[in-house]
């Protein structure tokens, strides 16, 4: 028998295929880590769960910490923990969190975390002891080998033994206890004395080797939805079906559990399937056989995948031993494919189901083939060259086509050894196989056409066409067929129809106008057309000729469409540089990275969807498959709440229909959305009603308000999602604000009765009949209103002084940070309710440090005064100048855009750098500043916070094209120039 390298490669590839999908799904996972650049301190998770209102916590070796999906609170001994290694959390049937430490077993009473002792002790939880919800409402801990229940008594958290000193005589198992899990009707399974125990009203039972359960300590056990026990062991895991009388081993396959472990994991998720951890990351049980996800799926787990928790919104999060929190992105609606998976490159570019059921990858370095199954890594397709593969068919006959950019067309020799090359064109954009039989092939040099594929005839271009048309001349990168059978072309400028064997031509090109670079055919017999930064048009051909419409779709602004598909749902799917869009007929949602695409950006080739109506995407960094496409479309819910509410540098307690006293600071509020899908879409929407009129949008959810006069208030709140199109119920909190004393009831009253007593006397001195007591009287009636006036006026003046020491830096009396900040928040108001443009001019003296270290602090303050002396003397009177730290100095321009302000930004730079400032004794002293400017544009509103961002941005560009000098803000340059 003769050597056949490629039916050798063949049959490896197949082997392959069939032997993997025992070991490990071949995707990428799109997970996301959260350590301490999220504000994640502790980097090793021993316990995860999430309460009530939606917030994750986080159990770590050095602090329990609260995920509101932007921030981390940790909680540790300043919050009543005396030990901050946590190891093990659970939320009762009250929606109460538990929280277990090294030391003591705790309740978390409002912001406090209270010890809940027995015999007045405390009762530790080990690492490898998980907790579970009790039956009455408390929970269940294993601690030195027993179980106790705690539970909130007389008001306060306290623990007892579950089992009487009797029981655990009787059955010393019960002080040999690793794990506990409680059943609804009371029961409870236990890991006892290296068996399962079940105790209920009948007592406790073993279930041991003689009932299937291998001999092993039990960490984890949990009741699943189907009603099956699980349990997972050091080295084993077994299953007790609803009903039965015998466990099941269903440990993994392969030594994936056999190392030491200081905890175990084991969750359930949304489609009941059940998740494990195992030495390498997280076996999966679905479908009657586990998938294993480690580092070959790019999961990097540390010292392993301690805690598991799957969410009400079922996301999928995992905790680790050293690698933080791991969030599973789009958990079970993708499946993602890169060259670590087997692929010849990343960038992928067309798609192919064979007719065995096998997916065909063209990428720019070659074709790859997905085992059985989708679940094996990706092979070489035998015997295909290292082509650019970008577009591939299947024939009425069931052959496989592939075109390249390299102009190769190829056929799929149907035995497994290869390509069997066809023809030699131009590059090759597009393959289509339509209902006739025929083969299109659209190139760079307009379309060719196999009328009868397979019968060895070579590429030939279309019967029926003028010598001339655009459609053999000009790059054909589109095409597609209607549901009756009409095959539509695209050109450079024009659309191209064939039906009933003839040929029309519909211009396109517009003088200004990009072309038209994407189609995509509709069932309703219309058309889909995409002109990149131009955006969707919906394109008609009837008797009249060709209609188009423009389709506006607010979510593809700012982005360039790249590729076109309507699917057989009829739902639109959308390709663009920096996301997907897509449209089930009712609203649009866009998709990104952090929702598990394997890329943000797509590129301009076709969709392809399965038989089974799933969807393959090309991206420039692998291939995303889109499993569960309705999926995308579910309702993800979205809550709003004021999360703390600060005035003054204090937390304060405020709750609806709360009165506060007046204060001149400002109220705080910090709101948030305990929503973990599409973050970076989230929208605070607010209003203060009692004023403001309209409402106001963020994506930060801090909000100020200062010094509220007094009055009756109701903050009005909600978060909008812009991706998913969706928004929460608007929520209300309600509150007053009390006058100052000078100008509350009792103070006036107290004025007039003041007022009356002296009228009272003196109307008594006039009765006594002395016309010159009665004048004297008249005359203290005058001089004490004349007091109680000048008293009110110098009670206004003082305050008023007050405010405005607050409110100025003592060194230069320019206005402080506070002061500017404030006048910056109103500024933005007022610019967005006038529709007017302001400057924000942010300074740093050149080289300060120098002034202090050589010439003393005292040269150092006078230079500063003198810098705010010049700068004053620069500035309109409405205009704002503030200290807003060390030598840094904010300018605030009113009612100026760039072109108008540019010139006075330059006068202050040349006001400071003009003349030497005169130190007396050290002489006069150069000094200068770099100017970093940032343009507040209401079209494109932007927070305090990033205004501020971008000027100091803009004057660390200053600085570094050195100094003594005016940039300004990238955004505004970028207006500048158009």
């Amino acid at each position: 028998m003769s050597f056949n390298p490629q039916r050798l490669s063949a049959a490896f590839v197949f082997l392959l295929s069939w032997a993997w999908p025992c070991l490990v799904p071949a995707q990428q996972l799109p997970l996301h880590y959260l350590t301490r650049q999220e504000g994640l301190a502790n980097l090793s998770i021993n316990a995860l769960a999430q309460d009530r209102a939606g917030y994750l916590w986080v159990g770590t070796d050095n602090g329990l910490f609260r995920y509101n999906g932007a921030a981390f609170r940790r909680y540790a001994r300043g919050d009543g923990l005396a030990d901050t290694q946590i190891t093990g959390l659970v939320t009762d049937a009250r929606q109460r969190l538990w929280v277990g430490t090294n030391e003591g077993t705790y309740l978390l009473d409002g912001e406090r975390l209270v010890a809940a002792p027995y015999d007045g002790k405390q009762v530790p939880v080990a690492a490898d002891q998980p907790m579970s919800a009790g039956p009455d409402g408390g929970a269940m801990v294993v601690s030195g080998g027993r179980v106790f229940q705690v539970t909130v008594a007389d008001g306060h958290p306290a623990a007892r033994p579950h089992f009487s000193a009797d029981q655990r005589r009787r059955l010393p198992a019960l002080d040999q206890v690793d794990s506990v899990w409680g059943e609804a009707d009371g029961g409870l399974w236990l890991g006892c004395d290296r068996a399962l125990c079940q105790a209920g009203t009948r007592g406790v039972r073993v279930w041991d080797r003689a009932a299937g359960v291998p001999d092993d300590h039990w960490y984890n056990i949990a009741r699943m939805a189907d009603g099956a026990l699980w349990a997972r062991g050091g080295s084993h895991i077994v299953v007790l079906e609803r009903g039965a009388t015998r466990f099941v081993d269903r440990t993994p396959p392969g030594e994936v559990m056999r190392k030491a472990v200081i905890g175990v994991a084991l969750t359930e998720d949304a489609e009941h399937r059940v998740l494990a951890s195992t030495d390498d990351g997280v076996a999966r049980w679905s479908g009657g056989r586990w998938e294993f996800f480690d580092s070959r799926n790019g999961l990097k787990k540390g010292g392993g995948v301690l805690a598991m928790l799957s969410d009400r919104d079922h996301g999928m999060w995992l905790g680790t031993a050293g690698h933080g929190l791991v969030r599973w992105l789009g958990y079970d609606n993708w499946e993602n494919w890169t060259k670590a998976q087997g692929l010849p490159d990343d960038s992928v570019i067309s798609f192919l189901r064979d007719g065995a059921g096998r997916m065909r990858i063209g990428t720019r370095s070659g074709m790859a083939r997905l085992g059985a199954g989708d679940t094996a890594p990706a092979a070489p397709e035998p015997g295909h060259a290292s082509q650019q593969w970008s577009s591939q068919a299947m024939d009425a006959q069931g052959r496989l086509w592939a075109g390249s950019y390299g102009g190769m067309l190829a056929r799929d020799d149907g035995r497994g050894g290869g390509e069997v090359p066809v023809a030699s064109l131009p590059i090759i954009f597009r393959l289509l196989a339509d209902r006739d039989g025929r083969l299109w092939i659209s190139t760079g040099d307009g379309l060719y056409v196999l009328e009868r594929p397979g019968d060895g005839a070579a590429p030939a271009r279309p019967a029926g066409l003028a010598a001339g048309s655009s459609l053999l001349t000009e790059m054909t990168r589109h095409s597609c067929q209607s549901h009756d059978g009409t095959l539509w072309f695209l050109t450079d400028s024009t659309l191209w129809r064939r039906r009933a064997g003839r040929w029309d031509s519909y211009p396109l090109r517009t003088e200004g106008q990009t072309d038209f670079d994407s189609m995509s055919c509709s069932a309703d017999g219309s058309l889909w057309l995409g002109r990149g930064t131009a955006g969707l048009w919906r394109v008609e051909v009837g008797a009249a000729g060709l209609a188009k419409h423009e389709v506006r779709v607010p979510l593809l602004r700012d982005k360039s469409l790249a590729s076109i598909h309507e699917d057989s749902r009829g739902w639109l799917w959308l390709g663009t540089d920096a996301g997907l869009l897509a449209w089930n007929k009712q609203q649009w949602r866009l998709f990104d990275s952090n929702d598990g695409l394997v890329w943000d950006s797509t590129i301009p080739r076709s969709f392809y969807e399965d038989k089974d109506g799933t969807l393959w995407l090309p991206t420039p960094n692998g291939a995303s498959h889109i499993l569960h496409p309705e999926r995308l479309f579910a309702p993800h819910r979205l809550s709003a709440i004021v999360e703390a509410v600060v005035r003054d540098g204090a937390v304060l307690p405020l709750h609806n229909d709360d009165t506060l006293a007046w204060s001149s600071g400002s109220l705080q509020f910090t709101m948030a959305s305990l929503s973990y899908e599409h973050r970076g879409a989230l929208r605070f929407r607010y209003r203060m009603a009692g004023l403001e009129q309209e409402w106001s949008s963020s994506a930060t959810p801090m909000l100020r308000y200062p010094a509220l006069p007094p009055g009756s208030y109701r903050l009005q709140y909600a978060v909008e999602n812009i991706d998913t199109q969706s928004m929460s119920a608007t929520q209300e909190l309600g509150f007053a604000i009390a006058p100052p004393w000078w100008r509350t009831t009792a103070f006036h009253l107290s004025c007039l009765a003041a007022a009356a007593v002296a009228l009272w006397l003196a109307y008594r001195y006039r009765v006594r009949g002395l016309r010159a007591s009665n004048a004297r009287m008249e005359g203290l009636v005058r001089e004490r209103t004349r007091q109680l006036e000048q008293r009110t006026r110098e009670l206004e003046l003082s305050q008023e002084a007050l405010r405005e020491r607050a409110l100025r830096d003592g060194l230069t009396k320019a206005w402080n940070r506070m002061a500017m900040l404030e006048m910056l928040e109103q500024a933005i108001l007022k610019a967005q309710r006038e529709g007017a443009h302001f400057l924000l001019v942010l300074l740093d003296l050149d080289h300060f440090k120098r002034i202090n270290d050589t010439y003393g602090h005292p040269a150092g303050d006078a230079v500063l005064r003198e810098v705010v002396a010049r700068l004053g003397a620069c500035v309109r009177p409405y205009d704002l100048v503030g200290r807003y730290g060390g030598e840094e100095f904010l300018v605030l321009l009113p009612d100026l855009a760039r072109p108008d302000g540019a010139a006075r930004v330059e006068a202050m730079r040349w006001a400071i750098a003009a003349s030497p400032v005169d130190l007396g004794g050290p002489g006069p002293l150069p000094v200068s500043a770099s100017f970093g400017v940032a343009q507040f544009d209401p079209a494109r509103p932007a927070a305090a916070g990033e205004l501020v961002g971008r000027a100091d941005q803009a004057l660390y560009r200053a600085k570094a094209l050195g100094r003594n000098r005016v940039e300004y803000a990238d955004d505004d340059l970028r207006e500048g120039a158009a």
